[in-house]
C-alpha cells in the first residue's frame, strides 16, 4: 500500500514540477496545479489521521469543479467564469465543507443531508458532464492539429481519473490500490503529454482572438517553414466564400470541406497556416462581420436584425456579440458613426 502511495505521489510531484515551471503564469496552469493538489489529497486521505481527515476530504471534493473549470478555460471559445455552472461547481465544494461541521454523511434522511451532501454529489456528475461536453463540442474548432489532439487526449486522461475519483468516493466501491494505480497512470501520462507538447497544449482557447490583419508569430514561423499548402486550394476557398457561402447558418468545417471539395485536414491546415486563423469560428465571423459592416453603411434603411440573419446569424444577440468583439462597438453605433449622415453625404 505504501509503495503504491509513494509511486503515485512521485508521479503527481513530477506533474506538479512541470506545471509550476512551464505554466504557472497561465490561469489554466494554475487551475491544473490545484487539480494536482486535490489529487494528492485524494491519494493521502486513507493514510491521514482521523483528526485531520476533514482537510483532505474537503480538498478532494473540489476535483469535479476544477475539472469543469479546466475544460471551460481550455475549450470554450470565450470562457464564462460567472455562470450557473460556476455556481454548481462552487456548491459541490462549499456545501459538503459546511455540512461536515453539522451533519455526518451517514446521517438519517432529511433536508440537511440532501442539501449538504446528496445534492452536491449529484451536481458533481452534472458539472463533469458539462466539462466533457466542452471537450466534445469545441475541440474541432481549434485549427492547430497537434494541439487539438493533445488537448483531447490530455483532458480525457484527466477527466477519466477525476471521474473515477468522484464515483469511487460517492459510491464507496473502489479499493485503495485501484485508486493509487489510476492516479499514478493519469499523472505520468499527463506529464508525458505536457513535455511532448508544452508549447501549445495548455494555451487558453480564447487567447487567439485577434484582428484579421494582426500577425500570429507562431503561424508566421510555420508559413515561412512550410510554404502555402496549395494555391489551387486557396483559389477554390476564395471562390466559394466570394459566393457568400460563409452566410450559411451553423456552418462547420466539415460542411465547408464538402462545398469546396477539399479534404477537411487540408482545409484546416490552409486556414491555419496560410490565412493565420487558429479557430474556425473566428475565421467565419470575420467574413460575416465584414459583410455586415458594409451593409450597415450602404443600406441605412435595412433593419439590423435582417442584416444579421442575412449574413448567417440565427439570433440578433449572437450577431451583436460577434460584432462587438471584432469592431469594438455595436452594429447600431457603427452605423451611426460611419453612415452617410456622419460622413456629410
Amino acid at each position: 500500500m505504501l509503495l503504491l502511495t509513494g509511486f503515485g505521489l512521485s508521479c503527481l510531484c513530477l506533474l506538479l514540477v512541470i506545471l509550476y515551471r512551464d505554466f504557472r503564469h497561465l490561469l489554466i496552469g494554475q487551475v491544473f496545479l490545484l487539480i494536482v493538489v486535490a489529487s494528492i489529497a485524494f491519494l493521502l486521505d486513507p493514510l491521514v489521521a482521523p483528526g485531520f481527515r476533514w482537510l483532505t476530504s474537503d480538498i478532494q471534493t473540489a476535483l469535479p469543479g476544477l475539472f469543469w473549470l479546466l475544460c471551460e478555460l481550455t475549450f470554450a471559445r470565450r470562457p464564462r467564469l460567472l455562470s450557473v455552472w460556476s455556481c454548481m461547481a462552487a456548491y459541490t465544494f462549499i456545501a459538503p465543507a459546511i455540512a461536515r461541521l453539522f451533519i455526518p454523511p451517514d446521517a438519517e434522511e432529511g433536508v440537511g443531508l440532501f442539501l449538504g451532501w446528496t445534492l452536491g454529489r449529484l451536481l458533481e456528475y452534472v458539472i463533469m458532464l458539462r466539462g466533457f461536453w466542452h471537450v466534445v463540442s469545441h475541440w474541432r474548432d481549434d485549427l492547430v492539429e497537434a494541439r487539438r489532439r493533445a488537448r483531447l487526449i490530455l483532458l480525457l486522461i484527466v477527466g477519466g481519473a477525476v471521474g473515477w475519483a468522484a464515483v469511487s468516493l460517492n459510491m464507496g466501491f473502489s479499493g485503495y490500490y485501484t485508486n493509487s494505480v489510476i492516479v499514478a497512470i493519469a499523472a505520468f501520462s499527463t506529464a508525458f503529454f505536457l513535455l511532448q507538447g508544452r508549447a501549445g497544449v495548455l494555451e487558453v482557447a480564447n487567447a487567439d482572438v485577434r484582428s484579421p490583419n494582426e500577425p500570429d508569430p507562431e503561424v508566421e514561423a510555420i508559413v515561412q517553414e512550410d510554404k502555402p499548402v496549395n494555391t489551387a486550394d486557396e483559389k477554390r476557398l476564395q471562390e466559394v466564400m466570394a459566393k457568400g457561402y460563409y452566410r450559411t447558418e451553423r456552418l462547420t468545417l466539415a460542411m465547408l470541406a464538402a462545398e469546396t471539395e477539399l479534404p477537411e485536414y487540408r482545409l484546416r491546415s490552409m486556414i491555419n497556416k496560410t490565412l493565420g486563423y487558429r479557430n474556425f469560428n473566428d475565421y467565419i465571423n470575420q467574413l460575416r462581420i465584414a459583410d455586415a459592416a458594409t451593409r450597415l453603411v450602404c443600406e441605412p434603411e435595412t433593419p439590423v436584425l435582417n442584416i444579421s440573419l442575412d449574413v448567417g446569424y440565427r439570433t440578433l444577440s449572437s450577431f451583436n456579440r460577434a460584432f462587438r468583439e471584432i469592431t469594438g462597438t455595436t452594429p447600431t453605433a457603427y452605423r451611426q458613426q460611419t453612415g452617410p449622415a456622419k460622413s456629410g453625404k
